[in-house]
């Protein structure tokens, strides 16, 4: 069978955590696990005509994600303090640059037809021109699975920036923190998980797949009225920078083979238990997680 075809949208940037320099982004991230777990992955993103632009391009092609749809400007190339407190990650970053202003004019979206799923997040929407490159891309395309992380990121999201999010996805995931910020935001009260996930489900029944994720416990699955919790095995915490963006491509790439959300949340959390147990965003797995990874992906 041809690796699946998975398309991300969204930031491409430089982490700096206590002085070190890591390459990263939320969909980058993502993208490069995907093709740890057996598929092809490319991005849509923009990074600056500076030396940190240039590292970005060849860093990417290490990763084997396709720059084909990187666009080069003169802004900066995305930027992000990271301040770690107890393994947990603390962010300042970095407005007006590079992936702000992914030209939509520049993309050719029957580019796009031959990709299975698309991945989005929120801090790309941050600027009107990405948003404008987001929306033409769904809006024109014919992907089986739309993917949005809602991944909350400080100053990197609005009310109407989530309501549009989720009018666009098939499948939509947070943490149990973000159903917090987000019942708060979207219908001026705290809501529980239940309580949230049935008010969407009546706001966008074009979403077939909830996923909320809660650390170390594990994840809640929702399609319908079928909730499922799904455990995870208890790993020690290096840094959970990535962890994230590695279950959502693990859920995902094993999604697209089985169509089983309970399966592809095990496969999620296994990938993102390996990622908080190893230092960087996207370390390398090792053998015995590929076999692994493979065997949960068989349909």
């Amino acid at each position: 069978m041809s690796a699946m075809k998975v398309l991300a949208f969204g930031e491409v940037l430089w982490d700096f955590i206590e002085g070190e320099k890591h390459f990263g982004g939320a969909p980058l991230n993502f993208a490069a696990h995907v093709v740890q777990c057996g598929g092809e992955s490319a991005i849509v993103s923009a990074v600056g005509k500076d030396k940190l632009g240039e590292e970005a391009l060849m860093r990417m092609k290490a990763l084997n994600v396709s720059t084909k749809w990187v666009q080069q400007n003169n802004h900066t190339t995305g930027q992000v303090m990271v301040v770690l407190e107890n393994g947990q990650p603390s962010y300042r970053i970095r407005e007006d640059v590079a992936y702000d202003y992914i030209d939509a004019e520049m993309l050719d979206i029957s580019d796009f037809r031959n990709f299975k799923a698309f991945y989005f997040g929120t801090l790309a929407q941050r600027n009107e021109q990405s948003r404008i490159a987001l929306n033409q891309i769904i809006g024109q395309s014919t992907f089986e699975t739309v993917f949005f992380d809602v991944n909350l990121r400080k100053g990197g999201f609005t009310k109407a920036i989530l309501e549009q999010s989720f009018v666009l996805c098939t499948i939509a995931k947070m943490n149990d923190d973000e159903v917090v910020v987000m019942s708060k935001l979207l219908y001026d009260k705290v809501m529980d998980i239940g309580g949230f996930i049935t008010q969407l489900q009546t706001d966008y029944p074009n979403i077939k797949t909830y996923i909320i994720t809660r650390g170390g416990e594990g994840c809640t699955i929702v399609e319908g009225a079928v909730r499922r919790e799904v455990e995870s095995k208890a790993a020690k915490v290096k840094d959970t920078v990535g962890a994230g963006d590695a279950f959502c491509a693990a859920f995902l790439t094993s999604y697209l083979k089985t169509g089983d959300a309970l399966k592809s949340a095990r496969m999620g959390n296994l990938v993102g238990g390996f990622v908080v147990s190893e230092s960087g965003a996207v370390p390398l797995y090792p053998p015995g997680l590929k076999r692994k990874v493979e065997l949960l992906s068989e349909g």
